[in-house]
């Protein structure tokens, strides 16, 4: 979601050019990715089933349960089935051709909040096959005439595992973003007690310490995947930990280990976020462990704890109730 050059606004045919939907690169707002790119969708004019489309290289996602879309908009709608959507992501493929027989598969947008980055979690369970599996349409396909402003940071797909994702997103925000005598710097993760490699220079991260978030209530299931005929599908209920890292700086000598560690400090969020799968979990400096878990003073490490959450079954999907009656029988008592 960098370029504007891959996408195509279409009117409803979905060949001819659309003059209702405008499509802007955006290099200067910041984004939950880090790069401070997107790019910025706009209507333009009556756009109902106007679309946003472009090709990819094919992508197998059979292994991927799911896609993580982080955008922003500057027109929430809310998340309930009867919510007022505006924008519906749509995929396809070269066998499966997005609206094709047999290839229905869409998915309305929630905005929560307007003008707020949101990750939202689109399942992947039920999309066809031969889509699945070659992967290389997408499209944004306007499902109501409302005036929008839209920014899309990244589609990603996803995979979760507790706690392998934040294990992977440390080493994806620390590897190779610094270099030393024009090399650039790798990270790597260890094993809690697992033995420390010579590699020098390199940034390595130790998990030491896994625990409940005892001051956070667990998550009740939220809504999501939402259709046009109101089926949506209810995520599992979610419980919080804090995990626990020492991140090292290692290095031959004083010199690059200090430059190493001028990287962490601005790399590291002494109280922010950390992404994970678009998703960003709240991460902060906590002091150095004693006890047990203490390290050698003469290591040069930071103490980071990410608290995130782990589902406890797979979500469900929930169909929408059109009416409810009730039998009453005249005899029964008034009391009962």
């Amino acid at each position: 979601m960098q370029s504007t050059a891959p996408w195509a606004a279409l009117s409803p045919d979905g060949v001819t050019p659309s003059a209702a939907l405008s499509l802007a690169a955006d290099a200067s707002t910041p984004t939950p990715s880090g790069d401070a790119r997107s790019i910025v969708a706009t209507r333009a004019g009556p756009a109902l089933n106007h679309r946003l489309r472009r090709s990819i290289p094919p992508v197998d996602l059979a292994t991927w349960p799911e896609l993580r879309l982080t955008m922003q908009a500057d027109v929430a709608t809310g998340s309930r089935p009867e919510s007022p959507f505006y924008l519906e992501l749509r995929l396809g493929s070269a066998a499966a051709p997005i609206g094709a027989p047999g290839n229905d598969w869409h998915r309305r947008l929630a905005i929560e909040r307007a003008d707020a980055w949101e990750a939202q979690r689109l399942s992947l369970v039920d999309l066809p096959g031969p889509v699945r599996g070659a992967l290389d349409q997408i499209e944004l396909r306007c499902v109501a005439d409302t005036p929008f402003a839209a920014r899309i940071d990244q589609l990603v797909a996803a995979r979760r595992r507790f706690p392998g994702d934040v294990d992977e997103a440390l080493v994806a925000l620390l590897d190779q973003r610094v270099t030393i005598a024009g090399a650039p710097v790798p990270a790597a993760i260890i094993p809690a007690g697992g033995a420390l490699p010579e590699t020098v220079p390199l940034i390595l991260i130790q998990p030491y310490d896994l625990r409940p978030a005892w001051t956070r209530d667990a998550a009740a299931g939220t809504p999501g995947n939402f259709m046009a005929d109101g089926t949506m599908r209810l995520a599992a209920a979610s419980d919080p930990f804090e995990l626990d890292y020492a991140i090292e700086a290692r290095a031959a000598d004083r010199t690059d280990q200090a430059l190493l560690v001028d990287f962490l400090l601005g790399a590291l969020p002494r109280q922010g976020t950390l992404l994970v799968n678009g998703e960003p979990l709240r991460a902060e400096w906590i002091t150095a462990p004693g006890g047990e878990r203490c390290f050698p003073i003469e290591r040069q490490l930071i103490f980071l704890r990410v608290t995130c959450w782990r589902e406890r079954r797979s979500p469900i999907t929930v169909a929408p109730v059109k009416s409810v009656s009730t039998r009453i029988d005249p005899r029964e008592p008034a009391d009962g």
